[in-house]
């Protein structure tokens, strides 16, 4: 039997959902290594700032963390705006996966719909032929 174009309309839904899935999941991830990296910024700050601050550290070290200071408060807000891109990629992933799933629901309505109508027509085709042959006159042998 041939397929319906609703049922090729179909596969091709379920593909862009694994897609859009797939791509969500990647974002995901970018997401997962952007809070990472700026976690490490953060915490080399912290760091930084741990050891320029013992009692035994040296002028030239608490000089030295000064001008290191601020490249490290850059990677920090460099790391926060990858972070918040890579959450705003998130965001609209999932609203494309959200998007995809809808436009397949849509299409297995109509295919289920499509296969209602089919079953009632063919009550309908039946119910007639029972009732054609319920007024035929009976033979007698």
């Amino acid at each position: 039997m041939a397929r319906s174009p609703l049922q090729t309309l179909l596969r091709l839904r379920h593909t862009e959902v694994d897609a859009a899935r797939a791509e969500l999941m990647a974002c995901e991830m970018r997401v997962q290594n952007a809070a990472l990296a700026e976690q490490a910024a953060r915490a080399a700050i912290v760091s930084e700032m741990a050891v320029a601050s013992t009692l035994t550290s040296t002028d030239a070290a608490v000089e030295a963390f000064g001008a290191w200071l601020p490249i490290g408060r850059a990677a920090v807000t460099r790391a926060e705006a990858t972070l918040s891109r890579s959450e705003d990629e998130a965001v609209q992933s999932r609203a494309c996966l959200n998007l995809a799933r809808a436009a397949a629901e849509a299409v297995e309505k109509l295919l289920e719909k499509q296969a209602e109508e089919a079953a009632k027509e063919a009550l309908r085709r039946e119910q007639v032929i029972l009732d054609e042959a319920g007024q035929r006159p009976r033979q007698r042998r």
